[in-house]
């Protein structure tokens, strides 16, 4: 079996130990059988950093988003954060094309009527 073991140049024996490699499927190799397990991914996935989108908030019952926060009260407290940083974003958004159309709104408003009036003039 010491020929089914890697070592990869530069790597630092502090790391770990050579990896061992099953050139049969069934092969036996560092004590676990290679398809007895399959790969799992260790630590952080998506549902690690987010919490529910907007959408999904607004779809669900009472009960069960209580028991979203309840489970990562600090999730459920960013998010919110994030959702009143949007909020105000988009009332700032709102009130400028509010000042924006208003004064368009006078200024298209006062050319049509100096148009009409100046049109009786003729």
């Amino acid at each position: 079996m010491s020929d089914n073991v890697l070592t990869f140049p530069g790597a630092s024996p502090k790391r770990g130990k050579a990896m061992a490699v099953a050139s049969d499927p069934d092969e036996e190799v560092m004590g676990w059988r290679s398809r007895s397990r399959p790969y799992t991914r260790r630590g952080a996935n998506m549902h690690t950093f987010l919490f529910r989108s907007r959408e999904l908030i607004l779809e669900s019952d009472d009960a069960d988003l209580i028991r979203d926060v309840g489970l990562d009260l600090d999730k459920a407290q960013t998010k919110l954060r994030q959702i009143r940083e949007r909020l105000q974003g988009v009332r700032e958004w709102a009130a400028s094309q509010v000042k924006e159309l208003t004064a368009a709104d006078a200024k298209l408003g006062a050319a049509i009527v100096a148009a009409l009036l100046s049109g009786r003039d003729r």
